[in-house]
């Protein structure tokens, strides 16, 4: 007897090991609204009214071979706020309204697919798995029980990342784009606060086979033609309100 509970015991660690591959983590995800009113009582009534920051959850199904990262189910209207008031003697509607975008990671094949509203149209981007020139530092912390390295990176002269990553969960993905680091991203900041993405809850798990579908909604393009759409569009934003008259929506991109 004593020969037999040796035996089980001694396969426990292995067990659980291999449970740390696969599973859902739901992550909060704020991002923070910055908008010029201008000057006078109607700006100042503007800001009042704006909120200064958007939260919501968000969850990624991972395992060694691909992760999605989503709204999580049941969620996907929350942060849409709409509001209404007078400026220079004209009635104005304000709306926020978060897209449902949908980022895929095949791991295995090194490649990812973006489902992705962008002004009222739904794209599907194909590209290959990008993965920054990431500095690991010494620095570590915990999160949710797990020990995590800070890794940092500049893309650009405007957009600096900083990620805490566990290489007790040896999946190299995370949260929306970022990944391409020895363990799972479990917390991201970009440019400081500027958007910062949390995990708030870890569950090693079993998925099911429909939790890492390949987004299908859009029209199908390369990320570089999606590049081109969505600069022709930004020049355009001086001159359009992105939906209907006397009114201006505020996207918030995931």
């Amino acid at each position: 007897m004593k020969r037999i509970v040796f035996l089980v015991a001694a396969l426990l660690p292995i067990s659980i090991f291999a449970q740390q591959t696969e599973g859902e983590i739901t992550y909060t995800e704020t991002v923070k609204l910055q908008m010029d009113f201008g000057d006078g009582p109607e700006a100042e009534q503007m800001k009042k009214m704006m909120p200064s920051t958007q939260s919501f959850p968000k969850t990624l199904f991972f395992n060694t071979n691909a992760s999605l990262y989503q709204d999580k189910a049941g969620t996907e209207d929350e942060g849409n706020v709409e509001m209404s008031g007078n400026n220079d003697g004209g009635e104005f509607v304000m709306k926020i309204q978060r897209p449902n975008n949908k980022f895929y990671r095949d791991i295995a094949g090194g490649t990812t697919l973006e489902s992705r509203e962008f002004f009222g149209r739904n794209f599907l981007i194909t590209d290959k798995a990008k993965s920054p020139a990431w500095k690991i530092t010494g620095e570590q912390k915990k999160l949710l029980g797990f020990v995590c390295q800070k890794a940092t990176v500049q893309l650009d002269s405007a957009t600096n990342i900083v990620a805490w990553f566990t290489p007790q969960i040896p999946v190299p993905t995370g949260p929306s784009v970022n990944a391409g680091l020895p363990g799972l991203i479990l917390e991201m900041n970009l440019n400081g606060d500027q958007r910062t993405i949390v995990a708030t809850q870890v569950e090693f798990k079993e998925l099911p086979k429909d939790a890492l579908v390949k987004p299908s909604k859009g029209k199908e393009m390369t990320a570089e033609e999606f590049k081109k759409i969505e600069a022709e569009k930004m020049k355009e934003m001086g001159m359009e309100s992105g939906g209907a008259p006397g009114t201006m929506r505020v996207m918030i991109r995931n």
